[in-house]
């Protein structure tokens, strides 16, 4: 994974707060360790997963841990979801090297569901893709 302060950059380019940023880091690489998280999957968890189990999708499924963040991220408001994405797309980055941005932005899409937060992040890892990449990758 890149690290938090190659995170920290683009969230600011995008004009996300360091507050944001800090607190996605923290989400998404360290959920466990993240009180209101944890208070978030206890109370709503597993009513999410059931829902995801009754779908026997199994792709779906292998999501949960992702899809329960997303959710957390989601009842905190809109640039809680643009740095989660933002986050999860640069790991992604960094984790195949082989894949350009532009081919990890249609899987990442064809994962998780459409909507506003993943367009406007798509939009600016394109307008940013060559030096995005270099810096998750380097």
């Amino acid at each position: 994974m890149p690290k938090w302060e190659v995170h920290d950059k683009w969230a600011e380019k995008l004009e996300l707060s360091k507050e944001i940023a800090n607190f996605v880091n923290q989400l998404s690489d360290f959920p466990d360790k993240t009180q209101e998280f944890m208070e978030f999957c206890e109370r709503e968890g597993e009513e999410i997963i059931l829902q995801l189990v009754r779908t026997h999708d199994f792709e779906m499924i292998m999501k949960i841990p992702k899809y329960l963040q997303l959710a957390f991220a989601r009842q905190k408001g809109s640039e809680y979801v643009m740095a989660w994405y933002l986050h999860y797309v640069m790991d992604y980055i960094r984790m195949a090297p082989a894949l350009t941005a532009e081919e990890i932005l249609k899987r990442t899409e064809a994962i998780f569901e459409p909507c506003q937060e993943l367009e406007i992040v798509k939009r600016f890892v394109r307008e940013n893709a060559e030096e995005l990449v270099c810096d998750c990758r380097a």
